[in-house]
């Protein structure tokens, strides 16, 4: 067990992490049995990462997740997660730290979980399980740094 001083060492913890919100839409299962079935399902993913601070030294950083699963103009089923993670950051620590923590290190912590939850639920959907890439939460932070600094720029 880490002892205060070791614990300090660290500029945030994550104290407890929760689904928030599921869902889980099967409106076409029996399409697995029709004249379609030997059509290859489309699936698309989409994340969105969100960050509410709470006070000075904690914050809710939560990731949604859709996924969508069709053939044609069909849904097979669709999936929207919101799980998130309440974090304790280190008093009066840099934006520059901080920023990284909430946008890349929280989410990559908690990309397993939400891997897991999402394969389980299409699973008891009686699909095969979804599972999710991995996926780059620095280049994608990267990425909207970059365009945030353009519009910026743009704007003056």
């Amino acid at each position: 067990m880490a002892t205060d001083q070791e614990q300090s060492q660290y500029p945030f913890r994550i104290n407890d992490q929760y689904v928030k919100d599921l869902s889980f839409e099967n409106p076409n299962y029996l399409m697995k049995y029709s004249n379609d079935s030997d059509k290859q399902p489309e699936v698309g993913v989409g994340l969105e990462n969100n960050v509410a601070k709470i006070d000075d030294e904690h914050y809710e950083v939560t990731l949604k997740v859709n996924a969508k699963s069709t053939i044609g103009d069909k849904s097979l089923f669709i999936v929207e997660l919101s799980y998130a993670a309440l974090i304790t950051v280190a008093p009066n620590l840099e934006q520059d730290i901080l920023e990284p923590i909430l946008m890349v290190h929280c989410p990559f912590l908690m990309f397993p979980f939400i891997r897991e939850i999402v394969a389980s639920a299409t699973s008891a959907g009686g699909f095969p399980p979804l599972r999710l890439e991995p996926i780059d939460f620095a280049s994608l932070y990267m990425s909207k740094k970059k365009e945030m600094a353009e519009n910026k720029g743009n704007a003056n």
